[in-house]
């Protein structure tokens, strides 16, 4: 909507209005009709209409009702432009005042989320935590973290943060995930991956040692609660988020890049670093549902990898196999 008083800009002139300015200045007065057929073209706009624009500017002047003249642009844009060059610097000046006060506006309504909002929040209920992580990401401004262990996530988990993901990264917000290997393994998983990776997210994916947390801005932190498996304990401490912030940086760094394509070396690779994985659960003495739980994997998988591990070393009991992996320095530092 155009307000009152505004201006509206000179249009560019056409290929067809060039030529008739051309013309005329060539034969100093015209007739109308002699000008205006002498600039016909196939493109561009009707040469009557390159001569109204043109007389709008005062780039021609009428010579009696049938004729005209070509006027020096030098004193048209004098008249032409400077009123619009003023009007242009007087709307810059506005959206400069408005933005000034945008940015006002948002600092208040930051401010008052964060009197509104506790400091810290214990959720108790799978509905509370998904409407606060909806909050948060909605409030969103630069970045998200997110550690997400437990191998693959359930398909109506991963719809409902798709639609939440693809939101904050059409935002321009930067979204880096954190899965464990065994993610990429499941359909569902690393359509959800790829699908996200399109749009610009960074995912990698670990063995083990990841344990579930959120950064929101690293300002809010979304951490698990050990009581209620359902729950978190939502933290709006800016010092807190960054050192989670810090801890999801070590462990990014040890991650690998997550893809739909991956070549035999890359499983291989990923195969001996979850066996490293049991190697070092079983030395400090976890059993196959605590390793299981530990690589997001499921105890018959981990079952079999324990079972193609003590083929390989020769072991006949978890006992002895115990005393092979110290014996044969089988963990790798």
């Amino acid at each position: 909507m155009v307000s009152e008083g505004a201006r509206t800009i000179p249009p560019v002139l056409s290929p067809t209005a060039i030529r008739l300015y051309r013309h005329v200045v060539r034969h100093t007065v015209l007739p109308i009709e002699e000008a205006t057929r002498a600039a016909t073209g196939d493109e561009g706009e009707p040469a009557d209409a390159a001569v109204e624009s043109l007389l709008r500017l005062g780039l021609l002047r009428r010579v009696g009702r049938q004729r005209i003249a070509a006027v020096d642009p030098a004193l048209s844009s004098m008249r032409v432009l400077h009123s619009h060059e003023q009007h242009l610097a007087e709307e810059k000046r506005r959206l400069a005042a408005l933005r000034d006060q945008l940015h006002l506006l948002d600092s208040i309504h930051r401010a008052q989320g964060e009197l509104d909002a506790p400091s810290q929040e214990r959720l108790t209920s799978n509905r509370a935590v998904r409407e606060t992580l909806n909050q948060l990401a909605t409030s969103c401004a630069k970045e998200v973290l997110a550690a997400q262990p437990g191998g693959p996530r359930p398909a109506d988990v991963l719809a409902e943060a798709a639609d939440r993901d693809l939101d904050l990264l059409n935002r321009g917000v930067q979204l880096r995930s954190l899965y464990q290997h065994s993610a990429r393994f499941d359909s569902a998983t690393l359509w959800h991956a790829t699908q996200l990776t399109s749009h610009g997210a960074e995912i990698r994916t670990l063995s083990s040692g990841l344990t579930r947390f959120l950064v929101f801005d690293r300002e809010t932190v979304v951490l698990p609660l050990p009581d209620a498996p359902e729950g978190a304990l939502v933290l709006r401490d800016p010092d807190l988020s960054s050192f989670a912030a810090d801890v999801f940086e070590v462990l990014w760094a040890q991650g690998q890049p997550m893809g739909r394509c991956q070549d035999k070396p890359s499983i291989q690779g990923i195969g001996n670093q979850t066996k490293q994985a049991i190697l070092r659960l079983l030395v400090q003495g976890s059993d196959d549902r605590g390793v299981a739980r530990a690589l997001g994997i499921s105890v018959r998988t981990c079952q079999r990898h324990v079972s193609e591990i003590m083929t390989r070393v020769g072991a006949k009991s978890r006992l002895e196999l115990g005393y092979l992996i110290r014996e044969r320095n089988l963990l790798e530092p």
